[in-house]
């Protein structure tokens, strides 16, 4: 084998573990930043809710799941998934954000809210990760922040394109 060969193979072994070994891709501003909810929430000022409203209805099985799905379109799931999103939250949490299993796991790991995200894999320091994979990202502070819907839902898109697809969730 030539000089020129070997320098060519490893010049293409280089350039080629570039593209296949990289870490992956940091969310973009727009995917951190929240969305609005509405169309006019997002041209002109919110207004005040009238302070005598009190909601008293208690959220039922479907309003939770349909949360969840106005949720998921909301932080910026593709649509073509948000069938798969709630599907899975009903799956892992029946859509409740305050899901929090503590007992299934045999390495002592905790799944956290409505997607059932598990701590010791995305949130805690890990030897790549010293301040956690979703805190990494600016996705969450704290484990504690996956209790919330939004920042759950934001959290599992992460995942969800880490994973390229719905991996993480088929175990």
């Amino acid at each position: 084998m030539t000089l020129i060969s070997k320098l060519a193979i490893s010049l293409f072994i280089s350039v080629t573990s570039i593209f296949v070994l990289h870490k992956p891709p940091a969310p973009t501003p727009a995917e951190t930043k929240p969305a609005p909810i509405t169309v006019w929430q997002g041209l002109e000022p919110a207004s005040p809710l009238p302070t005598t409203t009190v909601v008293t209805t208690p959220v039922t099985q479907p309003d939770a799941c349909q949360t969840v799905f106005d949720m998921a379109r909301h932080v910026g799931f593709p649509e073509h998934e948000l069938a798969m999103v709630v599907s899975v939250a009903y799956r892992e949490s029946r859509c409740m954000p305050l899901a929090h299993n503590t007992t299934l796991n045999r390495d002592k790991s905790t799944d956290i809210g409505v997607m059932q995200i598990n701590d010791r894999t995305w949130c805690k320091p890990s030897k790549y990760w010293p301040n956690g994979y979703l805190q990494a990202y600016g996705l969450i502070r704290t484990c504690d922040d996956l209790f919330d819907l939004e920042h759950n839902l934001r959290s599992a898109l992460a995942i969800y394109r880490y994973s390229n697809g719905w991996r993480a969730w088929s175990r």
